[in-house]
Parts: C-alpha cells; sequence; structure tokens
C-alpha cells in the first residue's frame, strides 16, 4: 500500500471532478494505474483537506478487505467524509456506466459504518489529456480531462523542484542500489575501518562536522561523494547523537536545509552498502512523511527493512506510517524537539541559516 497527503502542500480543489482527478499524479509524484485513491475530508463542513491515501485495486474476492482496510484508516484519523478516484480496472460496460462498481459499492458501505459519507465516486481509464472521467451515482456527471501538465498543481510542483514520474515503478528506482563495484569497495573499507575515522578527541563533535561539510557541499552544487567522505558519513549516522540532530534537519518541511538534507540522505541511501545504507534510508523516510509524501517515505521505509529488519527507528516510522499519524503530528513533534531540547548542530553553517 502507498499513501501520501498534501498536508504542506497547496491545497487540491475538491469541488471540481475533471481539475481533481488531474491533479493527482502530481499530488502523488508519479501517474497511477489500476489505483482507488481515497481524498480524507475533516471538519464538520468536510472542507477541510485531510490524507489522501492510494491502493492498488483489489483483486477479485479482496473487494471487502480493501474497503474496510481504507475505511478504518480514514476512521483513526478524525475523517468526516471523503472523496474517491478509480483509476483504471476496465472499461466501461456497454451501457457506459464504470467498472469495478462492486468495490465503490463496499466501500461506501465500510465507511458509513464510521459515520463516513462518501461524497462523490469518481472513475477515469487513465489521467491524460483528453481522456473520459464519470461518475459512479450520476450518469451525467463526466466529461474530459484538462491537460494535467497545465494544471496549477502541476505548475506549483514543477515550480517546487519535483519531479512526478511516469509511474510507481519509475519513483521506486530512485531507492535502486548504485554500482555493485562501488558499494563493495565500500564496504570492504568499512569493514578495515575499526575504530572512528576522525582520531582522537570528541567523536560525536568531528561527527557532526563530518555532516555539516556534507551539508555545505551539496547545498553548493557538488553532490558527488568520494569513499573516504561516504565511509566517514556512514560512520557518522551510526552514531545516535548524530542521527538525532539529522533527524531536526527535516523541519520545517520547506525550507532549504530540509530539501538538502533530503537529497544528501538519498545519495547515502543508494551509495552505502548495507547494513549501512539502512541509516540513511531512514532519514530519507522521515524527511519525507514530515512534508507529507508518504509513497516516497514508504518506500524508503521498506527498503530499510530490507536492508536491516530490526532496525528500530524503521520499525519505529512504519508504526507511525501505518497508524496514520499526519505528518503535521510529526512535523510538530520534531518542531517541538527543536524548540524544547538543546540547539541542533545540524546544517549551522548552511547559508540562509538553520531553518
Amino acid at each position: 500500500m502507498t499513501t501520501t497527503t498534501p498536508t504542506g502542500r497547496p491545497k487540491v480543489d475538491l469541488k471540481d471532478p475533471a481539475d481533481l482527478l488531474a491533479a493527482i499524479p502530481y499530488i502523488l509524484g508519479f501517474h497511477p494505474e489500476d489505483s482507488v485513491v481515497v481524498f480524507g475530508q475533516r471538519g464538520p463542513d468536510r472542507k477541510r483537506q485531510g490524507l489522501t491515501l492510494r491502493v492498488d485495486l483489489p483483486p477479485p474476492g479482496l473487494e471487502k478487505d480493501q474497503a474496510l482496510d481504507l475505511a478504518a484508516r480514514l476512521a483513526a484519523t478524525a475523517h468526516t467524509g471523503a472523496t474517491v478516484a478509480v483509476i483504471g480496472g476496465g472499461s466501461p460496460n456497454p451501457a457506459g456506466r464504470p467498472p469495478r462498481r462492486r468495490f465503490v459499492r463496499r466501500l461506501e458501505s465500510a465507511l458509513a459504518e464510521y459515520g463516513i459519507p462518501l461524497l462523490h465516486p469518481l472513475w477515469v481509464h487513465r489521467i491524460t489529456a483528453g481522456a473520459r472521467w464519470g461518475c459512479y451515482r450520476d450518469r451525467t456527471c463526466g466529461g474530459v480531462l484538462p491537460d494535467p501538465r497545465e494544471s496549477v498543481m502541476a505548475a506549483i510542483v514543477t515550480s517546487d523542484g519535483r519531479i512526478t514520474r511516469e509511474s510507481r515503478e519509475e519513483l521506486q528506482r530512485l531507492f535502486d542500489p548504485g554500482p555493485p563495484e562501488t558499494l563493495a569497495r565500500r564496504a570492504d573499507l568499512l569493514t578495515r575501518l575499526a575504530d572512528p575515522p576522525w582520531g582522537e578527541g570528541d567523536v560525536v563533535e568531528a561527527a557532526l562536522a563530518e555532516v555539516n561539510a556534507a551539508l555545505d557541499r551539496f547545498a553548493g552544487g557538488d553532490q558527488e561523494l568520494t569513499d573516504d567522505q561516504a565511509v566517514r558519513l556512514a560512520w557518522a549516522l551510526s552514531l545516535v547523537e548524530v542521527r538525532g540532530d539529522c533527524l531536526l534537519t527535516a523541519a520545517p518541511a520547506e525550507s532549504p536545509l530540509a530539501r538538502t538534507a533530503e537529497e544528501l540522505w538519498l545519495r547515502l541511501a543508494r551509495e552505502l552498502p548495507e547494513p549501512e545504507s539502512a541509516e540513511a534510508l531512514c532519514l530519507k523516510a522521515h524527511a519525507a512523511y514530515a512534508r507529507g509524501d508518504l509513497t516516497v517515505a514508504g518506500m524508503a521505509l521498506a527498503r530499510a527493512c530490507e536492508v536491516d529488519p530490526d532496525h528500530g527507528l524503521a520499525r519505529l516510522l512504519t508504526v507511525a506510517l501505518d497508524a496514520m499519524l499526519p505528518p503535521s503530528e510529526l512535523a510538530g513533534i520534531v518542531l517541538r524537539q527543536r524548540e524544547e531540547g538543546p540547539p541542533p548542530t545540524i546544517g549551522l553553517r548552511l547559508s540562509g541559516g538553520t531553518a
């Protein structure tokens, strides 16, 4: 299951079905196929935007289980309404009615058990310019999609520097390991390096300086890692104190520091050998989670658990993700830790300040 939320991002207009459907790839970060996307709505008037969930359409026989799971997730996070979009799943029947009607009925029934009305169930075969869309309730409700690339959401996402992938598989490839020969070489260096690479003195202070130097390089456009730099950063992230400060870089989520740090974590996640890459994968997952991209967070966590099944932070973040802890709450916890705890020592030398 993959999930995402618009928390911390521009609001989505739930009133115009065509615009909503066209915005989905830019909300998720990829163009979904054979999926159901559920937009949660909050408040007594159902006008506040809540979580957005995406799952693969269930195979025959599992429609009820899928519907119950989605309904329970929305109910657990205080939603008062939902809009649903089915993408793909087949072609309309000869009468022009959209496919997967039984699943949508089951989902509506499951939501009703929690007192959550299904406000608008929509369908489109594919999210592309000119595609016809329809509604499961009203056969007169439908039309043609505008070009998703020309939507307001596309413009905002592109201006923020985010890339929308053509498929979930393409997005997943962000976490593919780097060249095997590079990983093997660095694994050998780490195996032979029995002691911290900074010599005598305060190891934590030296490790924090190592991370700060890497952030400065990345912020300045130098995003290549030598073997020596990669090994030193692997050592740094293995220290609990350093990892704690690194977590704080995720808030505020759209700050220059947060973006630079997330780029560094992803690079390390790909270019460190196993199991050292688990630390960077967790930091990448936490950063994505804090800015509301639960799709990428889930992918990073799945990879971290594959690399190190017993990793404590990976398991903790997975529990939060499964429980649908709103990203805004996670970001709030991080900000309170920054305000109440000692001053962070990560990112202090970045131009523009710490946040």
